[in-house]
């Protein structure tokens, strides 16, 4: 007489659960073995096909082509049926962080780039984090490519974005302040050497701030930047500050009495912290080198809070975290 066996199994949400903890290489193996595993793994790897090892994105960019082939192939063909996608998954639909340094490293042509992000939108890929770190050899016009308003929609939905290019930043703010209302994370670097441009930089900046419902993770770095204008920005926005970081400003002569009126402040970050924020924050505090040359000498003052309103004994900075799941961009 035949029985019923059942057949062991994990639910999609535990499998989650465990590949989150995986690294690249072994969520790779994850996604081989069979088709339920693949269905989990294959979105959490391609989720940053841009953010891993540069042998590895390589091959991303190389399969992005295939549905640019795909596209332009359609566009040239008379057929109304719908083409079939040249790969199993539809792996551009599944990016949730834009490296785009990285991806401007890999190809620097900026129609192609300019296609990518016309086939990521028109995907209705929304995008969590976006990245753009310093690369000197690259020239402006395509660092700002993915401020075009068309692009508006995949950047809509940002949670995370870490800027540091050494460029005017204006059309950047503007473009998250007009875009973005769910930041709940910012890290940029906004050194621009003119006077003018500074001005209008740091009202976007006001506007991005008053345009997020979420903003409470914020880091700013700026060389000898104006931090008397900055300091009248940050004491109109005193409840979204949990965690805020202000490297290299220039500080000189402001009042901070307004730290003791931040009610959700869990860690605050400066370099060369004027006496009066000792007053406030007290002595107990711990110091991290801003760059990770041994031989730098800049170093940014953290104060870190608990619940209780007392320094809490975490060791771990919030802006300075290690990701294991993304390995290092290398070649």
């Amino acid at each position: 007489m035949p029985t019923d066996t059942i057949k062991p199994y994990l639910v999609t949400d535990v499998l989650i659960k465990i590949f989150q903890n995986l690294s690249i290489r072994d969520l790779i193996s994850a996604l081989l073995v069979n088709r339920e595993w693949s269905q989990v793994a294959v979105p959490m790897y391609w989720k940053a096909p841009f953010s891993y090892k540069k042998k590895r994105s390589i091959l991303s960019l190389k399969i992005y082509k295939l549905f640019l082939d795909q596209e332009n192939n359609s566009n040239h063909s008379s057929q109304t049926t719908t083409q079939r996608l040249p790969t199993l998954y539809d792996y551009p639909f599944f990016l949730k962080e834009l490296n785009y340094t990285n991806l401007l490293e890999l190809d620097r042509d900026i129609i192609n780039i300019d296609a990518i992000l016309k086939m990521l939108t028109s995907r209705g890929v929304r995008l969590n984090t976006f990245i753009m770190d310093n690369s000197g050899t690259i020239k402006e016009y395509i660092y700002a490519l993915w401020t075009k308003s068309c692009y508006a929609p995949m950047f809509s939905s940002l949670v995370h974005v870490a800027i540091h290019v050494p460029f005017p930043k204006n059309c950047v703010i503007k473009a998250l302040a007009d875009n973005c209302t769910k930041l709940s994370h910012l890290d940029i670097n906004l050194y621009d050497n003119c006077t003018v441009r500074v001005k209008y930089l740091l009202n976007y900046l006001n506007e991005l701030f008053s345009t997020q419902k979420h903003l409470s993770n914020i880091r700013l770095v700026f060389p000898n930047g104006p931090g008397g204008l900055l300091n009248n920005i940050l004491k109109s926005h005193l409840e979204s500050f949990k965690h805020l970081e202000l490297a290299k400003w220039n500080f000189d002569d402001c009042d901070w009495e307004w730290l003791k009126k931040c009610p959700n402040l869990s860690e605050f970050a400066m370099t060369n912290p004027q006496f009066q924020i000792t007053d406030i924050l007290g002595l107990e505090r711990d110091v991290y080198r801003l760059k990770k040359s041994k031989n730098s000498k800049i170093t940014t003052t953290h104060w870190h809070f608990d619940t209780a309103d007392k320094i809490s004994l975490i060791s771990n900075f919030y802006f300075h975290p290690e990701n294991p799941l993304v390995e290092s961009y290398e070649s």
